[in-house]
């Protein structure tokens, strides 16, 4: 009998430790993006200095606006999507100040009506990369940015390939989004 609950307690404490061990991965990866996603930010601003002052001045503002929903929102399990969806497009508004009219963005988010959850951070990355892979500043380029939700959220970020891509080593955004599926939907 001793055996018997020694070993249901030994199996609850590793459930408890591996259950622990995946929030600590989850944080690991998290805040690894928070900080690649300033990079880019910011880059983005010190670009606009030159080009436009008082443009600088108002991205800098949004700019704020996000990086409050990332120390407010950033550690949550889960966002509103409403939430989610609005950092988006305040990324997308500042992103579209860096750019000529050559670059198309074209968003379909709907007013999110229903009350679902998302993991907060997880969509920017794929758009990140859509703007930094697939823009030229010479050739006309697209972003297509699309969202339904029906028993599932169904998220699709296409973009035009630059002539000459960013061959730029190091990036971490993308690994990092796939490990966060794994972990959080083990697929």
């Amino acid at each position: 009998v001793k055996l018997y609950f020694k070993s249901r307690n030994d199996q609850k404490k590793l459930k408890q430790l591996e259950n622990e061990n995946l929030q600590q991965q989850l944080e690991y990866l998290k805040y690894q993006i928070n900080p690649h996603f300033f990079m880019n930010t910011l880059n983005n601003i010190h670009a606009l200095v030159d080009i436009d002052p008082e443009k600088a001045k108002d991205t800098i503002l949004e700019l704020s606006r996000m990086m409050r929903f990332i120390l407010d929102e950033g550690d949550k399990k889960g966002v509103p999507l409403s939430k989610e969806f609005e950092f988006i497009r305040t990324y997308i508004h500042l992103m579209r100040l860096r750019y000529t009219d050559k670059v198309k963005v074209t968003i379909n988010m709907h007013k999110i009506l229903v009350d679902k959850q998302i993991q907060p951070l997880m969509l920017i990355t794929f758009i990140e990369n859509a703007f930094k892979h697939g823009i030229s500043y010479q050739h006309e380029s697209f972003i297509d940015i699309k969202v339904e939700i029906s028993d599932k959220l169904l998220f699709s970020c296409r973009n035009s390939k630059a002539e000459k891509a960013n061959e730029e080593k190091g990036g971490v955004g993308l690994t990092n989004v796939k490990k966060r599926l794994n972990l959080l939907y083990e697929i």
